[in-house]
């Protein structure tokens, strides 16, 4: 097969790929699921296109994609150039989203400043299961302050440290993209946030049993088969994440939104 040939090949198979993706958006990861449903409903709802939120650590950008359908201007960073592509690809490209209503950057979160002078300061962050990977969270938090307009709000996702898996998760002491610390609770986001002026809004714990147990079942498949082997799991799991149906009492992740003051 010649070049000409590979190249249509190649992107065929790719058109293939998101087409499927997009059926079981944003993906078969079950706690990626919830943050997808729970988060966007602490954001401000019908707002103008002047409103701007910054999601910091975008991933597949389920969250900056549930910020631009509120109304907000969205700018998404991330580290990885794949899920830039990835991202511009399936919104732009696919749902034709004008890119500068839903921007996708490779982009370092240290580099704030770089940010700043380009968009200016944001109505809401939104930072989703990030800064455990970042051994310079404090930095990083007061980098977010200083982004946002008085009364503008910073929203967080993190593993819950005290969960047992969380508490015995393999940690990259070098940050090198895997977990620098466990997780946080209520008294290390108080320890992390006040002391740089936020105010705590919500607190909350989502994560139950149910949807761990099939949630490490499918990574541990795809480990070992790859990625698409985990999607039998997942069909199994969704009649039965109902048992999860209380508010759990160890809760595998934490939700926490922080407000700088108006004032």
């Amino acid at each position: 097969m010649n070049e000409e040939g590979n190249s249509k090949g190649s992107g065929l198979k790719r058109s293939i790929m998101d087409f499927l993706k997009w059926r079981i958006f944003p993906g078969i990861n079950l706690h990626a699921r919830e943050r997808f449903k729970l988060v966007p409903s602490y954001f401000r709802h019908s707002v103008g296109r002047s409103q701007k939120m910054l999601d910091a650590g975008f991933g597949n950008g389920m969250l900056s994609w549930q910020a631009w359908r509120r109304g907000y201007r969205v700018v998404g960073v991330s580290l990885k150039a794949t899920e830039v592509e990835g991202a511009t690809r399936q919104f732009n490209q696919r749902q034709g989203i004008d890119d500068e209503q839903l921007i996708f950057l490779n982009h370092n979160l240290y580099d704030t400043d770089g940010l700043q002078k380009r968009f200016g300061d944001f109505d809401e962050i939104v930072c989703a299961d990030v800064i455990e990977h970042i051994r310079d969270d404090s930095g990083i938090c007061s980098a977010f302050w200083r982004l946002l307009k008085p009364g503008g709000a910073l929203h967080l996702t993190t593993p819950n440290g005290d969960h047992p898996y969380n508490a015995n998760f393999p940690l990259d002491l070098h940050e090198r993209g895997g977990h620098v610390r466990p997780g946080y609770n209520l008294v290390s986001f108080k320890t992390l946030l006040e002391p740089l002026g936020f105010e705590v809004e919500e607190f909350f714990g989502f994560g139950g049993p149910t949807r761990q147990w099939f949630n490490r079942t499918i990574k541990e498949t795809q480990q070992r088969r790859g990625a698409w082997a985990g999607v039998p799991w997942f069909l199994l799991s969704l009649p039965l994440l109902w048992l999860d149906f209380s508010a759990p009492k160890v809760p595998f992740s934490y939700y926490v939104r922080v407000r700088k003051p108006a004032a």
